[in-house]
């Protein structure tokens, strides 16, 4: 059976091109017979080397349901996402000509709608559309909004938050499940000690050493730039560290790379998307902005500390069995990650895991791929 998934997963960030490998997963445990084309903004290829084609082509795809996500895809910011397509670094995001540019790009590349994965007509004509494990910022009123809404049969949503606004929206509830983020269904869960000795190599290979480092990875859009950075890294001088990047769309890797090279402290720069799980999975710590990085360190057991992101402990209040990530402020980093780095918390990822694959059925259900 075909199925379109739409989503970001050519951009260059690790979260997003996770979501196909993970669905793919997800469809097999639940024994779907379904047959995916991948479909995003550009063009480009899944961390498994399968196509993914622009939304140009979604109508000749002969899909049976679309499903839309995983991601933070329900916004309406369009701008914004135009930028990060266009890997503007986040602190460069100004002036008249820019916004232009990210409006011709938005134009040529994003849904024909109020938000750039929320289109007014359906992806495909006659045929049910689910939103999938998607993250929800507050939906505004109006016609084309509303049109646009109506085409949804079943919606997974992975914050309380985001449940209010699809009924704000005029989702009925009942079409409406609430449930962890996908990617706690992530397959190298099942698998954590492979997924960790492909860590240790990458850290071998790309860092030279055989200790598991504290990773540091933080995004400027969530307020840190380049100097809050290598104040960071300088309070952990010392320890076995080093910088880790998920992608270049924010101009996170260049900031980075940069506060690394300014510190003297190691890279990890460019990584693919399966050794960038490795990584968080055999690090001796995690150190992070990223809702999907505290979610895979966190449920491989690694100590995750987190500077009191919002968008994280949302996520986090849906699952079952949260897993143990500590919030820390900067001025108590270096202890608190002395007192952790290189120990393993007990999680069990399981509950969480199963609450994707019950919230996974329950939308191919009422799409009808079951």
């Amino acid at each position: 059976m075909k199925i379109a998934q739409v989503g970001d997963y050519s951009v260059s960030n690790w979260g997003d091109q996770l979501y196909p490998g993970v669905s793919r997963h997800l469809f097999d445990t639940l024994g779907l017979g379904v047959e995916p084309a991948y479909f995003a903004p550009l063009k480009g290829t899944t961390a498994a080397g399968e196509p993914i084609h622009p939304y140009a082509d979604i109508g000749s795809s002969g899909a049976r349901a679309v499903l839309v996500g995983g991601g933070d895809l329900i916004r309406f910011d369009t701008r914004t996402v135009a930028l990060d397509h266009m890997s503007i670094p986040h602190e460069s995001r100004r002036g008249r000509l820019l916004r232009w540019r990210a409006d011709a790009f938005a134009r040529r590349h994003l849904a024909r709608g109020p938000g750039a994965w929320v289109p007014t007509e359906p992806w495909v004509k006659d045929t049910p559309t689910a939103l999938v494990s998607v993250g929800i910022h507050p939906i505004p009123q109006g016609p084309d909004v509303a049109r646009a809404f109506s085409h949804v049969k079943a919606a997974w949503a992975r914050t309380r938050n985001g449940v209010e606004h699809l009924q704000g929206a005029g989702v009925a509830p009942e079409r409406i499940v609430l449930a962890p983020d996908m990617i706690f269904g992530l397959r190298e869960l099942t698998q954590p000690d492979a997924a960790r000795a492909r860590g240790a190599a990458v850290f071998a290979e790309r860092l030279g050493v055989d200790e598991p480092p504290l990773l540091f990875h933080a995004a400027t859009f969530h307020g840190w730039p380049q100097e809050r950075v290598e104040a960071a890294l300088s309070s952990l001088r010392g320890m076995p560290l080093a910088v880790l990047s998920l992608g270049a769309y924010s101009g996170e890797d260049r900031v980075l790379a940069a506060a690394a090279r300014a510190t003297g402290v190691g890279e990890l720069i460019g990584l693919a998307t399966n050794d960038i799980t490795a990584a968080l999975a055999a690090a001796g710590a995690v150190f992070t902005t990223s809702m999907h990085a505290a979610i895979v360190g966190g449920s491989f057991g690694t100590p995750v500390f987190v500077p009191g992101v919002k968008k994280t402990s949302e996520a986090f209040a849906v699952c079952p069995v949260p897993p143990p990530v500590q919030g820390v402020e900067e001025s108590e980093l270096a202890a608190a990650v002395h007192a952790r780095l290189g120990s393993r918390t007990g999680h069990d990822p399981r509950p969480n895991a199963e609450a994707v694959a019950a919230a996974m059925r329950t939308v191919a259900e009422r799409v009808g791929l079951s």
